[in-house]
Formats: structure tokens, sequence, C-alpha cells
């Protein structure tokens, strides 16, 4: 029998419907790796085309002295890096606007055009999650910026643009419909018990332990109880902080450690598929907030969506987070 779900940190419905699996079609299937080359004369972020992708904001060199990542502005960016936020129209009732003015770059993950993020030396994961944070602290510099989100697609059904690895974080001068009803929730929670409600869900999953897929010391990965699709999990730290870029450097390493280690997984259980992966978390000046708990979300894009889900806000969900739990922690 199928079982509806509410998912208490987003507020979303989810239909939880293991049976769906059986008609067949509503899964993507496993992806294979399509071989390319380790260099592609025409892409913008191999080496030796740094003139196509000039603006250069933040770099890590490797040991022969190479940038191993860089992060420059993105070309095509969403936002008007130079202006001021102001009202572009007076209010009406159909709606409000403000200057489309922000800060959006492309990170460069890697030299090599073919290197997939699972197979990432976790110390290179390392460098991706300090570029990471000292980006996302670096927007947060701008007054006009009240929101950023650092994310990735992988693969061209997850959005991609580029097949060279590569993530975008983007700085917007308001704070997004999802995100306030998100901070909204957990803020009703603390009013009403006291306590955060990232920090119960984290510790009812750890008691269960049936959604867990991995954790060390300072993190905990698990499939959502109201997952939205199969195999959508998010990584956790264990103690409560609502800002990713003013945490500790053994904090960044060990997220770096879980992070590789679910990639790996991801991989190991269905190959190169396409994902995205998000982080969410407010500014520093927001650091202390009691009631918002930062974590990262990686969502591998194997299930279709359709008329259902665009018309009910809805998801069906053909699995069982529990077994698709079980099949990630054994992968890998």
């Amino acid at each position: 029998m199928s079982e509806i779900r509410q998912n208490k940190l987003t507020g979303e419905w989810v239909i939880i419907a293991p049976e769906r699996a059986k008609r067949g079609g509503n899964l993507r299937q496993p992806g294979e790796a399509v071989p390319v080359p380790s260099y592609v004369a025409t892409c913008p972020f191999c080496p030796g085309n740094e003139v196509d992708a000039s603006d250069e904001r933040f770099y890590v060199n490797d040991q022969t002295g190479n940038w191993a990542l860089r992060s420059v502005i993105n070309k095509f960016s969403v936002l008007s890096g130079s202006g001021e936020l102001a009202p572009a129209t007076e209010s009406t009732v159909c709606g409000e606007s403000v200057n489309g003015v922000g800060l959006h770059e492309v990170l460069v993950e890697t030299r090599q055009h073919d290197l997939l993020p699972a197979f990432y030396p976790v110390e290179h994961v390392a460098q991706l999650v300090e570029a990471y944070r000292h980006r996302f602290h670096a927007f947060y510099q701008d007054p006009r910026v009240r929101h950023v989100i650092v994310f990735k697609n992988h693969g061209a059904d997850a959005g991609a643009s580029q097949q060279h690895p590569h993530s975008q974080i983007v700085g917007i001068p308001i704070v997004p419909g999802q995100v306030v009803e998100r901070i909204e929730r957990s803020r009703r929670f603390l009013e009403e018990t006291g306590l955060c409600l990232a920090c119960t869900i984290i510790a009812e999953e750890r008691t269960q332990a049936s959604r867990i897929i991995a954790e060390n010391e300072r993190f905990v990965a698990f499939i959502p109880y109201a997952a939205l699709s199969p195999y959508h999990l998010w990584i956790f730290p264990k103690d409560h902080a609502a800002c990713f870029s003013t945490e500790s450097v053994e904090t960044w390493k060990a997220l770096s450690q879980i992070l590789h280690l679910v990639l790996t997984k991801v991989y190991g259980l269905l190959g190169n598929a396409p994902f995205n992966l998000v982080i969410r978390a407010l500014g520093p000046r927001e650091a202390e907030a009691p009631h918002f708990h930062w974590y990262v979300s990686l969502v591998p894009r194997v299930n279709k969506i359709a008329g259902f889900e665009l018309g009910t806000g809805m998801y069906v969900n053909p699995s069982s987070p529990e077994d698709r739990a079980q099949a990630l922690r054994s992968a890998g």
C-alpha cells in the first residue's frame, strides 16, 4: 500500500509508492560513463583556454604551480554584476520587482575534462569544500547580496550545460520564497518546542538508523523520511550551526571525507547518474541563529516528474527510503 509522508523540514508531502516501480519507465536507468577525452580544445574550462574564462576571482594551485581549481565570473550570469539594488518598477497588484543585481561565479573544479566527482581524491574534495567556503563568505561581503546559494549540476539531465566538472555560486539580492518558508518553519518549531527542528530530526534519524547512509565524528548522511525521490539524501553537521562558512577547519575536513564517501557510494550503485548538489545555509551574520541548521542536499536525477507533480506540488517516490538507504550503505 502507498503511504503519504510529510517532510517536516520542508513542509512537502510525498507519496511513497513502491508499487509504481513495477510498471517500469518511471526511473531512469543507472548512467554509464560515456568515454570523453581528458582535454577538449574548445572547452572554456580546460587548461590553456583560460582566456575564455579570464575573470578569475579565486584559485588553488597544485604542487606543480598550475591551478588545481579556479572560480571565475560566469560569462552568462543570471544577474548583473554592476548596479545598485533598487526597485526596478513600482509594486502593483501583479507583483513587485527589484534590479537584478548580484554575483554569479563558476567554480572550475579540476583541470581534467573527464574526471567524475566520484573519482576525486579526498584531498581534492577538501580543496573544493574550501573553495565553496571561501566564495560563500566573500559573496556575503557585498551589501547587495541577501542570500547565497552554492550548487553543482552534474550531467545534462541535471541542468549542466558544460561537461567539464564545475559548480556555481550565486549571490541574490532577495531571499527566495522557498528559503523564507523553510526558515519560518524552523523558527516556528523553535518557538513551540524550544528545539532546533533539524537537530531533532537528526537525533531521531540516528536513533532509528534505518535511513542512515554514513556518518563520521561530525556529520551524518541519510535519506529523509519523506524523500522526494529515490536516493535523495542530506548531509548534516551533528553540531548545530546555521552558517557553512564559519565552521572550523576540522569540520570542513570531516565534510570532505563524508562527501567523498557519499559520492563514491552513489556512483557505486547508480554509475554516472546526473545529480544536483546544493548547500543550504544562512550567511555569516546569522551564524548564531538557533532555529536554522545548515546542510548539503544531494539529489541523483533518477526519477521522472510529470503532470501530477507539477499540478499538486507533491512528488511520487516509487521506492522506500529505508530500502534505498540500505542499498547505498552497501554500495561503494
